[in-house]
């Protein structure tokens, strides 16, 4: 339970993130002069996206800022009109039936992308039914990431490798990124790949004949961590057969994989909400954890396919802060199938000591406000019980009333005892 003193604090700590809120969105007025005039017109397009400046913002304040754009970009699609900029070049516009869409996202990358636009335009796709696409979602990068991409499109022209840019006009994160990959893809399946990786040139055609003939939502094979110094390899991830019980206890298959993009989106796509209870970087555990919820199966493929950088901005190095908050979120969100297949003490990645625990750390005002709604959402439905109703009516009765409600139940318990009274010694 939570006593007064942190109540207290975790009010004044909110208003205190609500201040700073309001303080962030007066200094970013470009998105309503920019993006939200009276007139503005469907076909509009603007020439560059909404750059965010740099400043001395804490990871807090970053993450009440992602959620605010988030709310923009909604506002765009509510209001009739996509915020994004498509930049295509002539492969892409006379690829009409792509089988095979690989969606990359980009963010300030601009060191990496031509390495893993090179690995995508060297697969062998001899054996496929047709091309394959690329979409890069820009999410607003402000190096010359987006520059050199564009650059890029007249390369892969000459190879035949149909490649589009999306510039997106918010920054809004990389489930946001991917699900805007997902909307534009035109294939019937999709290739999930950040722009700091690559893949091998066997990997496409490999997933796609597995997936292909089976019912499986989603296939994936081994990945190669190596150094981006050193450029050794460090070990393996992605290298276990689909296990419902192995996913629930922690997280151990990465998001490059091949997609059934019907089933992806018809689970919801990647779960935009998980910042409000974290950084990025679970997008990918959430999306395993909903397909494994829906009762979906995946299939493992054990040959090394592709490539993960490690490097000093991998996003994992912030995600770690917020994991134990996550993994609490999850608990409540896959409580079904949390219970049907725990099989340790280790749930999502942490001792159930450690998620249940009743002691909340009192310098994190998220999850004290997590805590504190859910004790008000257990004080309401219990509020909302027959039982709680009946016991607060008796309360407000006169006590000649409570007699005639009390009586008849002491009467039916009399009768009870003398009943079973009865059987055991006489019958």
């Amino acid at each position: 339970m939570i006593n007064h003193l942190k109540q207290s604090q975790l009010v004044l700590n909110q208003e205190q993130l609500n201040y700073r809120h309001s303080q962030i969105l007066a200094n970013h007025k470009e998105l309503e002069t920019k993006y939200f005039q009276q007139e503005i017109n469907q076909q509009h397009t603007f020439s560059q996206p909404l750059q965010i400046k740099q400043s001395d913002y804490n990871l807090e304040e970053k993450r009440l800022l992602v959620i605010s754009r988030l709310q923009s970009a909604n506002l765009c699609k509510a209001k009739g009109y996509n915020p994004w900029q498509l930049i295509s070049n002539r492969s892409y516009d006379n690829c009409k039936n792509p089988c095979i869409t690989v969606v990359i996202t980009l963010y300030n990358y601009s060191k990496y992308i031509y390495e893993c636009l090179d690995s995508v335009s060297q697969s062998d796709i001899s054996d496929l039914p047709g091309n394959i696409e690329v979409l890069v979602i820009d999410d607003c990068s402000s190096d010359n990431s987006a520059i050199l991409v564009e650059e890029y499109l007249e390369k892969a022209d000459k190879s035949n490798l149909p490649i589009c840019l999306i510039k997106k006009w918010f920054n809004t994160g990389l489930a946001d990124a991917r699900n805007v990959g997902l909307e534009l893809a035109r294939s019937p399946y999709v290739f999930i790949l950040d722009a700091d990786n690559w893949i091998y040139p066997h990997c496409l055609s490999i997933l796609y004949n597995k997936i292909k003939y089976s019912k499986y939502a989603a296939v994936y094979g081994e990945i190669s961590r190596f150094d981006n110094d050193t450029r050794t390899e460090l070990n393996r991830i992605s290298c276990h057969e689909w296990d419902v019980n192995k996913l629930v206890k922690q997280p151990y298959i990465d998001a490059m994989a091949l997609f059934d993009k019907d089933i992806l989106l018809k689970v919801g796509g990647y779960s935009t909400d998980l910042i409000e209870y974290g950084w990025f970087g679970w997008d990918d555990y959430d999306v395993w954890l909903k397909l494994a919820q829906s009762n979906y199966s995946c299939k493992f493929i054990p040959k090394v396919l592709s490539a993960y950088r490690v490097h000093s901005t991998s996003m994992i190095n912030t995600t770690n802060k917020y994991a134990l908050n996550l993994a609490k979120h999850f608990c409540h969100k896959f409580a079904d199938i949390a219970s049907k297949h725990q099989t340790s003490d280790l749930i999502f990645g942490f001792p159930q000591s450690e998620l249940y625990q009743s002691h909340i750390p009192e310098d994190n005002p998220q999850i004290l406000l997590q805590e504190l709604q859910f004790a008000h959402s257990q004080i309401a439905a219990m509020k909302s019980s027959k039982l709680w109703k009946l016991k607060t009516l008796l309360k407000l009765l006169p006590f000649q009333n409570k007699i005639s409600y009390y009586l008849p139940l002491f009467i039916l318990c009399v009768l009870c005892v003398s009943a079973v009274f009865f059987n055991y010694f006489i019958g």
